[in-house]
């Protein structure tokens, strides 16, 4: 099994929103997305969504997105962005999902000896747009990888690589450790891949190994609309 990941895919949702407002590489970028993965998915692989799935505002106005990603080859883990406000109930987001994509929310699954651990995540401290009142979130969402992570440690033998999606870079923009960094050294997460950074942001990802961990900025303009290979 192949596992890819791309992040930020900000599709209509029947909202009439197009991403072309953020210049001319968005001009037609859902097609650009499902022709990329046409031409290099396999029904075998596994792709991970790291968040902004779509513009919907409600669950029945995300389905007709939701739908079109069923149809791309291969098995799909999604998580939630900042901008999936049509994001449901777990019950409600399994009965609508087609059966090739299955929410990550603040757990973790193994998949042919992959194990792969996700939340959303948060801004970190010390980011320039951190404000006091992002520390109980940023805290909680730490709390979410950590009890995601510690569910795995009873089935160690059941994995040999281990992956962390989140939607928010798991640093600030200098780059510092925080929560979410120590989580990923500490239970020795192979990969991390994460979204949200576009333009001018990005010059401040974190890519690269760091302590042991492999991060993937997976932002669908940063890796030019084409899902990024994992393993």
């Amino acid at each position: 099994m192949r596992v890819f990941a791309i992040g930020d895919l900000h599709l209509e949702g029947g909202s009439g929103k197009t991403m072309d407002r953020f210049g001319p590489q968005w001009i037609g970028h859902d097609r650009k997305i499902f022709d990329g993965w046409d031409a290099i998915g396999l029904d075998t692989d596994l792709l991970i969504l790291a968040g902004d799935i779509t513009w919907a505002t409600r669950l029945q106005e995300a389905v007709a997105d939701l739908e079109r990603i069923g149809r791309m080859k291969g098995r799909k883990l999604m998580i939630k962005g900042n901008h999936d406000y049509w994001w449901d109930t777990k019950s409600k987001l399994v009965k609508a999902l087609p059966p090739s994509i299955s929410p990550l929310q603040s757990e973790a699954v193994i998949i042919d000896r992959v194990a792969i651990a996700g939340t959303r995540g948060w801004l970190c401290p010390g980011d320039p747009f951190f404000r006091t009142e992002d520390e109980t979130i940023y805290l909680r969402e730490v709390g979410r990888l950590r009890l995601a992570l510690e569910s795995l440690s009873p089935r160690k033998k059941e994995y040999d690589e281990l992956i962390v999606a989140l939607h928010y870079p798991p640093v600030n923009a200098a780059k510092e450790p925080s929560g979410f960094t120590e989580l990923l050294t500490q239970y020795r997460a192979r990969h991390c891949v994460y979204g949200h950074l576009h333009g001018e942001s990005t010059a401040a990802a974190l890519t690269g190994a760091r302590d042991g961990t492999i991060y993937h900025l997976v932002s669908a303009d940063y890796v030019d609309f084409a899902p990024r290979q994992i393993l």
